[in-house]
C-alpha cells in the first residue's frame, strides 16, 4: 500500500515537471486570449515548489501613451493588502506586543462602546459586528473618487456606534476592522503604519517595489493607470485619491508577489507557523460554527484541493493571490482593468497547472418523473424571498414552472414528489408541507446556499391615505443625509443618495409593500417604518445591505 501510493506520488511528480513547459505554454494562450495587446492587462506569475515556473506581463499600464505592463508594474491590490496587515499583527504578537483576545478599547480608547466587546481576533476574522466603511461612504453620498484619508476612515467609524451584530456571533466582512487593526499596530509600534511595514515586512523579503500607499505626494509614483470598459472603450480612472491603509492600498509588483509567495511556501517568514495558522480555519463564532477566513485570507476546497487566498479590487484595478500549501503551489494575477473577472482567471490558470489532481464533480444526473396535476396545483402561489423579492410558481398545462422578478420564467422538472431542479441553471427547490399538509415554504438551494421564502397569503392592501403617511424626508444626522420617500400615482418611491446611481447603477426605486409597515425597496432589499407612542411614522431601518445592517434614518416632522 505504502510502496504504490510512493510510486504514485513520484509519477505524479514526474509527469508535472516534465510538462512545465507545455502548461506554461496553455497559460499563456489563456491569457492571451483574455487581454487585447493594446488593452489594459495586467502580471501573471506561478511559484511551483522551490522554482518560478510563470511569470508574464500582458496588455498596457497606460493606453494614451502605449506604456506596456512589464514584470516592474505596481497594481493597487486591493483587499490581498489585508492579509499583509494581519501578518503585522501576528509579528507583534509573537513579540509579546499584544494579544489576540485584547480588547480593542485597551489600544484604541476613542472608540464607542462596543470597544470593550470587541477583540482584535474579531477584526481579524471579520465577526467584531463593525459596519464596514464602503457601504458606510455610500449610504453617506461620499464619492469614492474625492481624497479621503485614514483620519476620515476613523473618524467615519468611530462617529457610527451601531454594530451589525454583537461581536463574535456572525461573519460579515468589514473594511473598517482592518482600518482600526493598522491603527492598533501605530500604537504598539509607535511607528506609522507605513514605516512598520517597511521596515518589518517589505525590507526583510527584499520585498523592494512594494509600499503602503497614505498621502498626496505619494501620486507621483502612480504610473499604472486602472481602467473600467463602457461599451467597447476602456475608460481611465483618476488618480488615487483614497489614502486610507489597514484593508487596502498596498501597491505592489509581480516580482515583489511571487517572492512574498515563496516565503510562505518555504515558510520563512518571522512569524512562526504562519503557513500552518493561516491554512487552518477553526471554531470561532459563540455557535461553535467554523468560518473560512483565518488571518485575512480565506481557506476552501477547490475541486479536492485546499486553496488559501484572497481577492482584491479597487477602481480599475483587480487582483488575486492564492496558496495551494498540499501542492507547492502560489499563482498571483495582478490587473490594471475592471473588464476581467480575475476569480474565474484564477480557476482556469489553476485547471491547466492542476490539470492531474483536481476531481471534477460529476454532474449529476437528474431523472425527472411525472406528478399529477392535483398534486403539483399545492405548490402554485407566490413566495417571499428572504430579500424581500417575490417569486410566483405557477401551473402552465401540466407543467410547474418558476417567475422571478422581471417575469423571467423557467421551467420546473420534478424528480421527487417534493423536489423539483432546473435546467436553465443550477439551482433546485424543495416545497415542504406542513403538519395539515398545507404547503407555506420551499427552501431554494443555488451557490451551495438554502434560502427559506414563505407563501406570500392576500393581504389587505394600505389605502392611499395610508400609504401616505410613509412619505417624507428621512434624515441621517450623523452622515448629513437625506432618503426622501415620496407619494406619487399611488405609489412610494424611494430617493437614495447618488452614490447608488454612480457605483451600483440604481436610483429612484419604488416600495413594494410587504405588510404592516414593512416594504421592499428592490436591490435595497427590505426596508421597515417603526412609529411613536402617537402612532405616527417616525423612522425607516434599512435591514440587510451586506456589510451594513439596520441603517436607521429618522423622518422630519
Amino acid at each position: 500500500m505504502a510502496l504504490s501510493s510512493l510510486a504514485y506520488y513520484q509519477q505524479s511528480e514526474k509527469k508535472t515537471s516534465d510538462n512545465w513547459d507545455v502548461i506554461c505554454k496553455s497559460v499563456d494562450s489563456l491569457l492571451l486570449s483574455e487581454i487585447g495587446t493594446n488593452d489594459p492587462g495586467g502580471s501573471i506569475g506561478i511559484i511551483y515548489g522551490n522554482n518560478l515556473v510563470f511569470k508574464k506581463a500582458y496588455g498596457l499600464s497606460d493606453i494614451s501613451a502605449s506604456i506596456k505592463n512589464n514584470s516592474s508594474t505596481k497594481f493597487e491590490i486591493g483587499s490581498v493588502s489585508k492579509h499583509f496587515t494581519a501578518y503585522a499583527i501576528l509579528l507583534l504578537e509573537q513579540q509579546h506586543k499584544l494579544k489576540l483576545d485584547d480588547p480593542i478599547g485597551l489600544y484604541l480608547p476613542d472608540l464607542p462602546d462596543y470597544k470593550n466587546r470587541v477583540s482584535i481576533r474579531h477584526l481579524i476574522q471579520h465577526t467584531s459586528g463593525i459596519a464596514s466603511t464602503d457601504v458606510l461612504r455610500l449610504l453617506a453620498n461620499s464619492d469614492f473618487e474625492i481624497p479621503w484619508f485614514q483620519k476620515d476612515e476613523i473618524n467615519m467609524i468611530e462617529s457610527y456606534p451601531q454594530l451589525n451584530t454583537e461581536p463574535n456571533t456572525l461573519y460579515n466582512y468589514s473594511n473598517s476592522g482592518y482600518a482600526l487593526l493598522a491603527e492598533i499596530i501605530e500604537v504598539v509600534s509607535k511607528m506609522n503604519y507605513h514605516d512598520f511595514m517597511n521596515t518589518s515586512v517589505f525590507q526583510p523579503l527584499a520585498m523592494t517595489s512594494s509600499y503602503v500607499f497614505h498621502s498626496p505626494t505619494q501620486a507621483k509614483n502612480i504610473t499604472t493607470k486602472g481602467y473600467k470598459k463602457e461599451k467597447d472603450e476602456f475608460i481611465p480612472y483618476q488618480v488615487n485619491s483614497e489614502y486610507t491603509y489597514g484593508s487596502t492600498n498596498i501597491y505592489s509588483n509581480i516580482t515583489d508577489m511571487l517572492n512574498w509567495g515563496k516565503h510562505m511556501l518555504e515558510d520563512e517568514l518571522s512569524c512562526k507557523n504562519y503557513l500552518s495558522r493561516v491554512s487552518t480555519p477553526y471554531n470561532t463564532l459563540e455557535n461553535g460554527d467554523t468560518i473560512s477566513t483565518t488571518y485575512g485570507l480565506h481557506v476552501s476546497n477547490y475541486k479536492g484541493v485546499k486553496r488559501v487566498k484572497h481577492s482584491g479590487g479597487t477602481l480599475g484595478f483587480r487582483s488575486q493571490f492564492a496558496i495551494y500549501p498540499d501542492q507547492d503551489l502560489c499563482i498571483v494575477i495582478l490587473l490594471n482593468t475592471e473588464s476581467i473577472n480575475s476569480a474565474r482567471l484564477l480557476n482556469k490558470i489553476c485547471k491547466i497547472v492542476l490539470s492531474d489532481q483536481l476531481i471534477e464533480k460529476e454532474k449529476q444526473l437528474r431523472k425527472e418523473i411525472q406528478l399529477p396535476d392535483k398534486l403539483m396545483e399545492a405548490y402554485t402561489g407566490k413566495f417571499r424571498m428572504p430579500d424581500g423579492a417575490s417569486i410566483e410558481i405557477k401551473l402552465d398545462a401540466d407543467t410547474l414552472k418558476l417567475v422571478i422578478p422581471g417575469n423571467q420564467t423557467f421551467r420546473l422538472f420534478a424528480e421527487s414528489e417534493h423536489e423539483f431542479f432546473l435546467t436553465a441553471f443550477e439551482a433546485q427547490c424543495k416545497f415542504i408541507t406542513d403538519n395539515d399538509g398545507k404547503v407555506n415554504e420551499l427552501i431554494w438551494q443555488q451557490g451551495g446556499e438554502d434560502y427559506v421564502a414563505h407563501r406570500i397569503y392576500k393581504t389587505k392592501m394600505p389605502t392611499n391615505e395610508e400609504l401616505q403617511e410613509f412619505a417624507g424626508d428621512y434624515y441621517q444626522a450623523t452622515f448629513d443625509v437625506h432618503y426622501p420617500v415620496s407619494f406619487d400615482n399611488n405609489k412610494l418611491t424611494l430617493s437614495p443618495p447618488k452614490t447608488f446611481e454612480t457605483y451600483l447603477n440604481f436610483g429612484n426605486t419604488e416600495l413594494e409593500y410587504i405588510e404592516k409597515d414593512k416594504f421592499r425597496a428592490g436591490q435595497l432589499g427590505i426596508l421597515t417604518f417603526e412609529r411613536n407612542q402617537k402612532g405616527e411614522i417616525s423612522t425607516m431601518i434599512l435591514k440587510d445591505l451586506g456589510r451594513v445592517k439596520n441603517f436607521r434614518l429618522e423622518k422630519k416632522l
